[in-house]
């Protein structure tokens, strides 16, 4: 159910404001052990997030008390981009025929509603109270589901007390739709179709139904103008101050996400790049390692208490690592197609110098240097670029939809036109009297 794409962003490897926790479960369990319809909130199904909880500090140091890390070093494994060559390893000739419909990267209300709402939980520490109501886009419910296929139940398909955040896209299409409007307590059906490309072959195409019981519906009330000015120290001066920033935020994330999504489905592979599939690799055992030293244990021993065989997380990591290597040579290869690669004298610096300013991590570029490779940091710059060619991207509008907006523009035109012949005859025959 989830789009099979690294986040490019790698600042994030070593400054994200959460790093991880105990739980470096949020990288391991979650993404090994968690498959099909989820049943934990802040994500995808196998989302490798690590940000929602943390036994960091805000600087992700080991905290006092716990095992220093002493690790892999994921700057020695960076891939020097002076030596890959993109036409080796992809055939992009399909991009030119790229189209994409405007409604395929717009957010959808219950997304952008839920996602504000998970923002006002995760920054301001606002929580999900119960009510009671019929659910709507951005819920959070508390629900059981059983799935057929052709009235037989199929592998997968089941749970109970799952977690479901209404607009967070973890179920496939149509599901969280089928949720809305309807009360707790009361079981009904949800009719849905799995996509073509469904991660499951034999689920792909065929018509289902759930039989659902919602058991709670939980929302997090709007935050008073003065509550959010006091949480976000004078940021939002109002909560729709907050909510249109937020707003704008998520539906840029959501566009760009599933544009890149879209450009790398017309991207074919020739042949893998071990060394960046190796570079993805050092880099999460980095933060998995990084987050155990900090939780006061190692990476076989938190391994051996989840019951994950150490071979099978690496296989994961190589599986992820693949998508990673991809993207990455994707987006290095529009950069230089668009002359996005070329950085004059003193760029760099000041790209260096504008990481320094945005993370408090770090009190200067000698520190940055320290800890990221000059690599790293030309891709992150090439990153920023490639996410501002995605704005620029013009998408075409959905033939069904242009259809309704052109004949609702007609019967308008159509109406306004027979109300002033109206008020032209009537104004006429009051001369005429």
């Amino acid at each position: 159910m989830r789009s099979r794409f690294a986040n490019g962003d790698i600042m994030k490897k070593y400054f994200g404001k959460k790093v991880m926790t105990k739980t470096c479960a949020a990288v391991v369990a979650v993404g090994l052990l968690m498959t099909g319809c989820a049943s934990k909130r802040g994500g995808d199904a196998t989302s490798a997030d690590p940000s929602a909880t943390t036994a960091e500090g805000e600087s992700g140091s080991a905290v006092e008390g716990t095992t220093e890390y002493a690790g892999v070093d994921p700057k020695a494994a960076v891939v020097p981009l002076d030596t890959i060559n993109v036409d080796d390893y992809l055939d992009m000739s399909k991009l030119k025929d790229l189209k994409v419909m405007t409604s395929e990267v717009t957010a959808s209300e219950a997304l952008i509603k839920y996602n504000v709402s998970t923002a006002l939980e995760s920054n301001y520490g606002f929580t999900w109270e119960e009510v009671d109501r019929l659910v709507e886009a951005g819920d959070l419910v508390i629900l059981d589901y059983k799935g057929y296929i052709n009235d037989i139940p199929f592998n997968g398909g089941s749970a109970e007390d799952a977690e479901l955040g209404i607009g967070s896209g973890k179920f496939i299409p149509g599901f969280e739709e089928g949720i809305i409007g309807e009360p707790a307590n009361k079981e009904f059906n949800v009719y849905v179709t799995f996509p073509e490309n469904y991660q499951e072959a034999s689920y792909s195409g065929k018509d289902a139904v759930f039989k659902v019981t919602v058991k709670k519906i939980k929302a997090i009330a709007t935050p008073t103008d003065e509550q959010i000015k006091e949480k976000s120290e004078g940021k939002y001066e109002t909560y729709k101050a907050f909510y249109d920033a937020t707003a704008e935020q998520i539906k840029q994330n959501y566009h760009d996400s599933i544009l890149l999504g879209k450009i790398l489905s017309v991207i074919d592979e020739k042949k893998e790049h071990e060394g960046l599939i190796n570079e993805y690799i050092q880099q999460q055992l980095y933060r998995v390692d990084r987050a155990c030293a900090a939780a006061g244990t190692d990476r076989l021993s938190y391994l051996n208490y989840l019951g994950i065989d150490a071979l099978g997380f690496e296989s994961y990591l190589k599986e992820e690592g693949k998508a990673y290597a991809k993207q990455k040579l994707a987006i290095m290869g529009i950069c230089k197609r668009e002359g996005l690669d070329v950085i004059k004298e003193g760029e760099m610096d000041a790209f260096k110098q504008k990481l320094v300013d945005q993370y408090d991590e770090l009190k200067d570029v000698n520190q940055l240097m320290e800890i990221m490779a000059e690599d790293e940091l030309v891709y992150q710059l090439y990153y920023e670029r490639f996410l501002e060619y995605l704005k620029d991207i013009k998408t075409v509008d959905d033939p069904l939809e242009h259809e309704k907006t052109t004949e609702a523009v007609k019967e308008t035109e159509a109406e306004t036109e027979a109300a002033t012949e109206a008020e032209t005859e009537a104004a006429t025959e009051a001369e005429a009297e």
